[in-house]
């Protein structure tokens, strides 16, 4: 029989007195380090339900789904389509709208048990009824821009409307859209054509 080598008798004296590299879970809780990239959650206070997390994600883990009749829309997690990279957090415009958390240990039979979602209200173009995007979103833009914000028609509507200024009768856009409509609850797009009608008639005289 061999002797040991010295190196091998070493590490082997080393092992005996030194901590264990693997935990005991399942046995005893096992605690993540701090970096540790679990399953994403969302945060329904910082989340405005911009989409950002769902246009980055490599796997399309993240769904949005609009809700024109509702006026909703939901944003859903799907855990067995997610790779954990962090894209979502990382980009994330509220900087805490989505977060990875510690949790590792997700088992399931069905992939609705541990989907994570979250909803928000949606603005409707009052001319095409196209969704403009979420009332929070809006909100949030309004308050990073300040006094800014007063010179967008959209951000106005929503800051008179947070503030309880309400007209006194409803206006609502009648087809077509004339120019007079660039004021109200619009999208991109009916506003340039607004525009774009406006300058037309222009022409005509």
């Amino acid at each position: 029989m061999k002797k040991p080598k010295l190196r091998e008798l070493k590490e082997a004296i080393t092992s005996l007195f030194s901590k264990p590299y693997t935990t005991k879970f399942p046995f005893e809780p096992h605690k993540p380090s701090k970096r540790f990239r679990g399953k994403p959650k969302f945060d329904e206070e910082k989340c405005v339900g911009c989409g950002a997390c769902a246009q980055v994600c490599p796997s399309n883990a993240i769904e949005v789904k609009d809700i024109i009749e509702e006026k909703k829309r939901i944003l859903i997690h799907h855990p067995d389509k997610c790779i954990y990279c962090g894209q979502c957090e990382i980009n994330c415009i509220t900087d805490g709208g989505i977060k990875l958390t510690d949790q590792f240990d997700i088992s399931y039979f069905k992939s609705e048990e541990v989907i994570d979602k979250v909803e928000h209200e949606i603005v409707l173009c009052e001319n095409c009824g196209s969704v403009i995007g979420t009332k929070k979103h809006i909100l949030w833009v309004a308050n990073k821009l300040g006094n800014l914000a007063y010179s967008q028609p959209i951000l106005l509507s929503a800051i008179q409307e947070k503030l309880g200024i309400v007209s006194e009768y409803e206006e609502k856009v009648i087809p077509p859209i004339q120019r007079t409509d660039i004021l109200k609850i619009i999208c991109p797009k009916c506003r340039r054509i607004a525009f774009i009608s406006d300058e037309k008639i222009k022409e005509k005289k």
